[in-house]
């Protein structure tokens, strides 16, 4: 069995009220003020901890008018690829395919055999050049599509680290701009060696668009990397967590904390011995 919290009397099976009966405290409720301020410190520091993180994360995708261009636009290039760069076809007797060289047609090339088709084309003598051409094509489409998600992904964990992960999503967008510019070229060059009537090949505006998105993201991303972004924190949670740290290196005690643990000095003065340290500025993250 427990013990009496202030006497500490072994209690009884049959000791069923609330009262110690060798001291008579309410052995529910004794203490109860001061485990109530442990508590009351504890969830401050705590719900400090949580609006901080909130804080850069929300700075992070809204923190500014730069910042929400770059989170409504994160889904332009995949969006754009749905457009054509051009459309492939090849016709041969008893078989006749459109193949169209976007986002769509790419799910259509690695789904219904031609990427199967194609490789086996390429070991010819007559078609082989094509086939391998048609392949260059499409896994530069592939190239972009990879890099328009990555750059998503890369929006969805910018909160990670801000100014790192912007960096990165400018670089991530001039690589996609070079893919694009890679599959362009590899469709103007199938269309210049085209077989009539066997492979034939023309470019469209959908390349175009894709690599005016990127660009655009590109520039954008350069930008908020150069001026940042001002994380607005609740005033004294900066301090809270300070505190917070403090305490978890035992460089305070619990007892060293006031509660609250950070009052306004507008509501009440507070007194430097009181404090477990200077409190420290509100500064922008």
């Amino acid at each position: 069995m427990a013990n009496c919290p202030k006497c500490n009397h072994k209690l009884r099976v049959i000791d069923w009220k609330p009262e110690c009966p060798n001291c008579g405290v309410n052995v529910i409720y004794y203490d109860f003020e001061k485990q109530f301020y442990i508590d009351a410190k504890y969830s401050e520091m705590d719900v400090a901890k949580i609006r901080v993180k909130w804080a850069r994360v929300k700075a992070a995708f809204i923190g500014n008018k730069l910042l929400i261009a770059r989170l409504a636009l994160s889904l332009a290039p995949l969006l754009a690829a749905l457009l054509p760069f051009g459309n492939i076809r090849f016709a041969f007797p008893l078989f006749e395919k459109n193949l169209p060289v976007s986002l769509i047609g790419l799910y259509s090339f690695f789904t219904d055999g031609s990427l199967n088709y194609f490789s086996a084309l390429k070991a010819t003598t007559i078609l082989g050049t094509n086939a391998a051409q048609a392949l260059r094509v499409m896994f530069g489409l592939t190239a972009v599509a990879g890099i328009a998600f990555l750059l998503f992904a890369l929006q969805l964990l910018c909160f990670i680290s801000f100014r790192k992960m912007t960096l990165l999503m400018a670089g991530t967008s001039v690589l996609g701009v070079a893919a694009v510019a890679w599959t362009v070229a590899q469709i103007f060059r199938f269309s210049a060696a085209a077989l009539d009537g066997l492979f034939t090949a023309n470019a469209l505006y959908g390349g175009y668009a894709v690599a005016l998105m990127f660009v655009v993201l590109a520039a954008l991303n350069f930008v908020i990397a150069k001026r940042g972004v001002e994380i607005r924190y609740k005033e004294g949670d900066l301090y809270r967590i300070e505190v917070a740290k403090k305490l978890k290196r035992k460089e305070l005690t619990l007892d060293d904390i006031p509660q609250p643990v950070y009052q306004p000095a507008a509501d009440s003065a507070r007194d430097s011995a009181q404090t477990p340290d200077a409190q420290g500025g509100e500064g922008n993250g």
